[in-house]
């Protein structure tokens, strides 16, 4: 008898581990449980009241490196060639981030300047809180959240 995996949460990482899993030499049998109706975890579009599209989760890849190479040859073997924009790094829609918090869109800050400036919805400058994160002390937890 074959062996069965089965893969915890249907977000994107469970998504690619099943699909990896499925085109192994000798695939197991894999079983994909998630708990809600739907798959993609944080991923998925939301069509305001006036017809802006919202991105839940990321929007975008950024295929540098090996990992990036590997992401994109995960898209070509989806058929998902078609589907991909790119966009320069220099491009306004690269370049303006916003969070959508409390009703309102915040823009993201952008450069050094807004990284030591606390700016809306963040109390504190953000360069603070990311300096505390690389100072705190490591977890005892095996499998610690970055």
């Amino acid at each position: 008898m074959g062996r069965t995996v089965v893969v915890l949460g249907g977000g994107i990482s469970g998504l690619a581990a099943s699909y990896h899993l499925s085109r192994a030499p000798c695939p197991p049998k894999v079983v994909l449980v998630e708990s809600s109706e739907r798959l993609g975890g944080w991923i998925r579009s939301v069509r305001g009241p006036n017809g802006a599209i919202f991105e839940l989760g990321p929007r975008g890849i950024r295929p540098a490196g090996a990992l990036g190479a590997r992401t994109l040859l995960l898209v070509s073997e989806l058929g998902l060639d078609s589907e991909v924009l790119p966009v320069r790094g220099d491009h306004p829609a690269a370049q303006n981030r916003f969070l959508y918090v409390g009703g309102a869109l915040h823009a993201l800050p952008t450069g050094l300047r807004g990284l030591l400036r606390p700016s809306p919805p963040f109390s504190k400058p953000l360069f603070w809180a990311g300096l505390r994160e690389l100072t705190k002390p490591r977890g005892k937890e095996p499998d610690e959240t970055v």
